[in-house]
């Protein structure tokens, strides 16, 4: 049977998105809504965050498609939550025999909490999504017994019922994203150029302590390479897309996939900006494929350095020693490619010393961005797990987004700490070597990408301080019961996903 199905993606704390630098796909929701399309389904997307419609006006857009179900999903974690809760209860007000689902990262594992406390949402889904939903609306409309849909929870008789695992999707190509439910013009990188988020692989084969993706998704496993060249063609050709940003955790964990990807894409001569994420030690791993980064359209790749200490590298599960990024800055750079290094700030330990140990080791390393983060302990997390008391002064959860504050740091007040990590952006961003290369580099692309991003960045520091000014407020220091998010019983959390892949395992 056939129903209509909303997909909503919920607004989120992103200052960046509102102040310039642009708005990526849905890409969960995406990923999702082709697969319901492919199975007969009238499926709608609403871009909540991206069109910023008043809640009255998304009623309206609802009343017009009048859906069967409506799934809320987004990649926001945390920092969506709250917002997403409110538009469910502004949607329940109007549409009380709708069905409302839940979905995506902070819901798969606070599924609990949520089930108690918001009546307004009957099904959550955990984990991968795909196969889920059309297990429940094939369940639904057909009248089928729910305990048997894998990955769902959902109340019976006002209990809870966590149901089984779903088992981990071992071929990705399997489901196509739904790339027609998008406005494509509204989908821009720098105000200027088409961009899509786009997914070649699940997972991580790293666990480091303040992530939790290598738990979302278990094992790494990808797309084939032909379906993901395929994909960037339609993106290509069909939506006029210029900029693609891989959503994939670690881009190169299997060093020849990456390279047989690599090649297909050069082969294809696509002509595209591509952006991806990598680990330092992958990058110095595959010094020699460095080239055909470059060759295939690689303008920018992101490393998660997070610490420039060796000791708290051990101490998080990182893979990269200082000397192991700082080779990986330099290979990028000698290729024209773009390094833009994340460093963890907000440490409970962190004072004004460290904040300059922090500066000095940024200036060796060298990398042309430096992208602050504060430690946000997500209670899914290895980190977010500890017993250790943990004096949180967010309570929040909008600004649980990295970009700001959220564990007290003894030596420093909340204002000490925010205005160390601008002077130290501010001062890093403008040391003349910097400027140098800015007006001077002989890589055209470096300097048009350079430049946007500096843009950028000053809007969205004025945006951040003006933020800080007159939008933030910190609790009292103090320990917290519990960090938020946490069931409210004691109950024992299923895994995610039931099967596990192989790292090897190539689809």
């Amino acid at each position: 049977m056939s129903a209509k199905i909303l997909l909503i993606n919920p607004a989120r704390h992103f200052i960046a998105n509102k102040v310039g630098l642009g708005y990526l796909t849905p890409l969960g929701l995406v990923l999702i809504g082709g697969p319901l399309i492919d199975a007969g389904h009238q499926v709608k997307l609403i871009d909540h965050d991206m069109n910023g419609w008043s809640y009255q006006k998304l009623i309206n857009e609802i009343k017009k498609f009048q859906p069967d179900y409506i799934l809320l999903g987004h990649s926001g974690s945390t920092a969506s939550h709250n917002v997403a809760l409110q538009t469910v209860k502004e949607i329940r007000k109007v549409f009380s025999d709708v069905k409302i689902i839940y979905g995506g990262v902070y819901p798969s594992y606070a599924y609990q909490n949520i089930l108690d406390e918001v009546p307004e949402i009957d099904f959550i889904v955990r984990g991968e999504g795909e196969k889920t939903l059309l297990d429940l609306i094939s369940a639904c409309e057909n009248n089928l017994d729910l305990s048997l849909v894998r990955g769902i929870v959902w109340r019976k008789d006002g209990e809870i019922i966590v149901n089984h695992p779903q088992p981990a999707i071992q071929n990705l190509d399997e489901y196509r994203p739904g790339w027609e439910l998008l406005e494509w013009e509204n989908y821009q990188m720098f105000g200027f150029d088409h961009a899509a988020g786009l997914q070649f692989s699940r997972g991580c084969t790293l666990t480091c302590v303040y992530c939790g993706q290598w738990m979302f998704w278990k094992k790494w496993r990808h797309r084939s390479t032909d379906d993901l060249v395929n994909q960037i063609k339609i993106l290509k050709n069909k939506y006029g897309v210029k900029i693609i940003w891989f959503a994939d955790e670690n881009f190169a964990a299997d060093r020849d996939v990456a390279k047989e990807l690599l090649e297909k894409i050069i082969e294809a001569d696509l002509g595209l900006s591509l952006n991806l994420n990598m680990t330092a030690a992958d990058v110095v791993r595959d010094a020699d494929l460095i080239p055909l980064y470059k060759k295939a359209g690689v303008d920018y790749i992101v490393m998660g350095v997070e610490s420039l200490k060796d000791d708290v590298i051990v101490d998080i599960r990182k893979n990269n020693p200082f000397e192991i990024s700082k080779e990986a800055v330099r290979l990028l750079r000698e290729n024209n490619i773009i390094s833009l290094t994340n460093i963890i700030y907000g440490l409970e330990e962190e004072s004004w010393k460290t904040l300059f140990e922090k500066f000095k080791g940024m200036l060796e390393l060298d990398s042309d961005i430096l992208n602050a983060m504060y430690l946000t302990p997500h209670f899914w997390t290895s980190d977010g797990k500890s017993t250790d008391p943990r004096n949180i002064i967010q309570k929040d959860l909008a600004k649980w987004s990295y970009r700001n504050q959220v564990i007290a740091t003894p030596h420093l007040k909340p204002f000490e700490l925010f205005l160390g990590v601008k002077i130290t952006e501010a001062l890093y961003h403008l040391r003349p070597k910097a400027l140098w290369r800015l007006a001077f580099h002989k890589d055209n692309r470096y300097l048009q990408i350079m430049r946007d991003s500096m843009l950028t960045g000053i809007r969205v520091v004025f945006a951040e301080i003006f933020e800080f000014l007159f939008d933030t407020k910190f609790s009292p220091q103090g320990s917290t019961e519990k960090i938020p998010g946490q069931p409210n019983k004691n109950i024992e959390s299923s895994p995610l996903i039931l099967e596990q892949i192989p790292t090897s395992q190539k689809n």
